[in-house]
């Protein structure tokens, strides 16, 4: 694999012999870490684009399909080393004004980014903004489970990661910088909090990876909506 590939990889992570993250499902059942409600199949990238760890990106350049590793990973290239700058403290109103009671063990996110609290006292808040596997060696196995070739199998791929499920169907028209690509998207991925993030997820990346500007969605109707026109189309009837 070479860098700008868009590629299918597996992996799964440990630390000192814990697993901490797969794309395998039975792997995360195996260790007593299966979540019903996660996503287990292979990761969607382009490679060198920091997608995954960078110690993940840097060995997969030169990878072929199907092939396996396993790693080590030094923290600089996994989660990072602990900084004491990421330890900060927070006005204690800045969590009362959102209806938050914090508490020493407290662990939340920041804008996409998690976060534990260490300490509460005399108004203030201290937060440790740190990784939690910030600090610590890792070792990985990684797969490459296939490649795409063409830029519908790219497009494809770009789906896939940005709407976080497989099988999106699209069509496209148009050619060259005319090029146009058109979402049908599902009821469960309109329904996600984070559809409208997804979306302009896809679109960046569409333009960023395969210079595709115009995109369309078909989006499902409102309940309301598809019931309204029912009625107007039975009272057309009559």
């Amino acid at each position: 694999m070479n860098k700008g590939d868009f590629v299918k990889v597996s992996y799964t992570g440990w630390v000192e012999g814990d697993l901490i993250e797969t794309t395998d499902e039975a792997v995360a059942k195996k260790a007593g870490a299966y979540n019903k409600s996660g996503r287990y199949s292979a990761a969607s990238i382009v490679v060198g684009e920091g997608m995954v760890l960078p110690g993940i990106d840097a060995n997969i350049e030169g990878m072929k399909v199907g092939e396996s590793k396993k790693v080590q990973l030094k923290a600089k290239d996994a989660f990072g080393e602990r900084s004491l700058k990421l330890i900060q403290l927070v006005p204690i109103r800045d969590f009362h004004k959102q209806n938050i009671k914090p508490l020493p063990g407290m662990v939340f996110e920041v804008e996409g980014r998690p976060a534990k609290i260490q300490s509460v006292s005399s108004g203030r808040v201290r937060v440790d903004f740190n990784h939690p596997l910030a600090g610590k060696d890792v070792e990985y196995e990684i797969r490459i489970e296939s490649s795409a070739k063409t830029e519908t199998e790219k497009v494809a791929m770009l789906l896939e990661r940005s709407f976080r499920k497989e099988s999106i169907k699209f069509t496209e028209s148009g050619t060259g910088e005319k090029k146009k690509i058109t979402v049908d998207i599902p009821d469960s991925v309109k329904a996600d909090k984070l559809y409208q993030i997804m979306k302009m997820v896809f679109k960046v990346e569409a333009e960023k990876y395969l210079k595709i500007k115009d995109i369309e969605y078909n989006e499902p109707k409102e309940k309301k909506e598809a019931t309204a026109e029912k009625k107007e189309a039975h009272a057309e009837k009559k």
